[in-house]
């Protein structure tokens, strides 16, 4: 079980990966516009590590969304999108600070504990599978 600095640094870790996923797929080509447009980013993109954990965090996540909605925008807007400060992000949605934190913190909990019950199940069937088409071949 991680603590909560290791969840938050987990948190940030899936956020740049989200980011980078992007690379896997050919790139959209720019209209005419857009390519005359002086660039806001350097041009350098940056790669991430390929992660055993991070796609089941990610699936948890996404999962979860749809359970717990105001508990998933807190992670999202925080995480993902990286707006700060926080107490900008709680005015915007009519809740104090506190409450953000403890929704931040729940959902991220939640979806730890989610992501590692979707990663055995993942496993659990794999092995299945394997042991189904080890005795077929037999």
């Amino acid at each position: 079980m991680m603590d909560d600095q290791q969840l938050k640094a987990h948190c940030l870790s899936w956020a740049h990966w989200c980011r980078t996923r992007k690379y896997f797929a050919p790139p959209v080509p720019q209209n005419l516009l857009s390519r005359m447009q002086p660039r806001s980013r350097p041009g350098v993109e940056v790669d991430h590590e390929m992660s055993q954990d991070l796609p089941f965090f990610n699936m948890a996540i996404h999962a979860l969304a749809d359970e717990c909605p105001e508990d998933a925008m807190c992670f999202s807007l925080y995480y993902f999108h990286g707006i700060r400060p926080v107490k900008v992000i709680a005015s915007a949605l009519g809740i104090g600070q506190r409450t953000f934190y403890d929704r931040l913190n729940k959902f991220s909990r939640r979806a730890q504990q989610a992501s590692a019950a979707i990663k055995r199940v993942h496993l659990e069937h794999t092995a299945v599978s394997k042991n189904l088409d080890n005795a077929t071949v037999d």
